[in-house]
């Protein structure tokens, strides 16, 4: 396609060598193969192959199989492998991209016509909901691995991430494939605005494009589930922790690329004119995400975005509100403020800001009296915890020391903080309750591992 950015750097002949195996593997899933008959299968020399073999079984995608009276082994694909394969989706996968704009603008290819875009984005646009629902599945069976790891913060992650896909499939689901119909629609009593051809391709093409671009970044979000997968089956665990981390990042680049989707009107656009005319030549460049993945805001407009969403979690508590609709947070009258940070960025992902940032936006509002403000227990220089106050509450000796240990500890027991403490088991569990009843603490309740208390820090987060 003219003017389409291709990747800089052709797949080397081993990285192909792999490909091609895998997928004959695949193709012949149900038996055994050898080296030679593989060899003879996909034009590679019998070393190349066991080299390959061999690489790929120290990664868990093939395994050997002997036969009974039988020196040579013969090789299979594994379920792990036959994942990667399904994930894989297109040669693409084997390319390392220059950078994450060069990945969401790959094999985007624009329709010449109008009619030819109205009907790509009709069959898009379904495709959309079913890469999502996809993903959804595949994030719910992620819970249920990080279920039997015992850990309480991880699994709260997979469990937000899971309600997030969600919200964002019914959001999709509920997009107006071409809001010009829309337009077109004469009321009774009123003149029919009349839309120029123009004005209807760039809307029908900035759907088309943006609609592509999350198809891309949904690749991406698959690719992240395969990974964390494989780390948890091969008990890595906290390499598994860490990976899910940057999987947030990926849904907060999610729901802004579908937020953007959803705000495209009729004369009401993402892309400046100079972008829509370039994409009408059929021609996609990295450059056309430029105001896409980092939309730029001016410092002032940035801290007021970030005021509005602190005082409407403050009107939602006047009004007795605490659950979001598609979060499974619940806004409580004290929030760490690493929490409320990351709440925020999940609730705004065009927000791009510091939590540096944030201290101070909390501090003015508190200076203005709409919140009590920030109060810090510290127990030493590398354990301390700052919690955001929407409504005043003292916190008592006891209360600080239960704070205390639980910001050394990060998750424990009942029976772990009466062992801390000495203090009796009503006593340790009425100050439990109250605590995250306030929402300094977390509770977490399995059939596996019983009843647990964890707190949001900078450092489990």
């Amino acid at each position: 396609m003219p003017g389409k950015k291709k990747p800089t750097r052709d797949i080397p002949i081993s990285l192909q060598g792999i490909e091609t195996i895998l997928q004959f593997l695949n193709e012949n899933y149900k038996e055994e193969s050898s080296i030679r008959s593989i060899s003879e299968q996909v034009g590679l020399s019998m070393r190349v192959v066991k080299n390959i073999l061999l690489q790929l079984e120290r990664f868990n995608q093939v395994e050997r199989v002997v036969e009974k009276n039988k020196i040579l082994p013969k090789w299979k694909i594994t379920k792990f492998g036959r994942r990667v394969i399904k994930q894989a989706r297109d040669m693409g996968k084997s390319i390392k991209f220059p950078s994450i704009e060069d990945e969401l603008i790959y094999n985007i290819t624009i329709p010449e016509d109008l009619e030819s875009i109205k009907d790509a984005n009709k069959k898009k646009h379904e495709s959309l909901i079913n890469e999502l629902d996809i993903v959804q599945v595949e994030i719910s069976r992620l819970l249920g691995s990080v279920l039997n790891l015992d850990n309480p913060i991880f699994e709260d992650l997979m469990s937000f991430m899971l309600k997030r896909m969600k919200f964002l499939k019914t959001k999709v689901s509920n997009l107006s494939i071409d809001p010009t119909a829309v337009q077109k629609i004469k009321k009774v009593s009123e003149k029919q605005k009349k839309i120029s051809k123009q004005e209807e391709k760039y809307i029908l093409l900035e759907i088309y494009f943006l609609t592509s671009i999350i198809s891309n970044e949904l690749k991406r979000i698959s690719d992240f589930n395969t990974n964390i997968s494989y780390l948890i089956e091969n008990e890595m665990f906290s390499k598994a922790y860490t990976l899910a981390k940057d999987l947030r990042e990926e849904i907060r680049t999610l729901t802004s690329l579908i937020n953007q989707r959803e705000s495209i009107r009729v004369n009401s656009h993402i892309l400046p004119e100079d972008s829509l005319k370039i994409l009408s030549r059929g021609k996609v460049d990295s450059k056309l995400l430029d105001n896409i993945i980092q939309i730029p805001l001016h410092d002032d407009l940035k801290q007021e975005n970030i005021k509005d969403i602190v005082l409407k979690f403050l009107a939602m508590l006047k009004k007795g509100e605490k659950q979001l609709n598609d979060h499974n947070y619940e806004i409580s009258e004290n929030i760490p403020l690493f929490a409320l940070y990351q709440l925020i960025l999940d609730e705004k992902p065009h927000l791009i800001f510091s939590i540096e940032e944030l201290e101070q936006i909390i501090n003015s509002l508190a200076t203005e009296g709409y919140i009590p403000g920030i109060r810090m227990i510290q127990e030493d220089h590398d354990h301390f915890l700052k919690i955001v106050q929407f409504k005043a509450h003292d916190i008592s000796e006891d209360e600080r020391k239960i704070i205390s240990i639980a910001i050394k500890s990060q998750k424990f027991s009942l029976a772990d903080m009466i062992d801390e403490t000495g203090w009796t088991k009503s006593k340790v569990l009425r100050l439990l309750e109250k605590l995250t009843s306030q929402g300094i603490l977390k509770y977490s309740k399995s059939f596996l591992h019983g009843e647990n208390w964890y707190i949001i820090s900078e450092k489990n987060i």
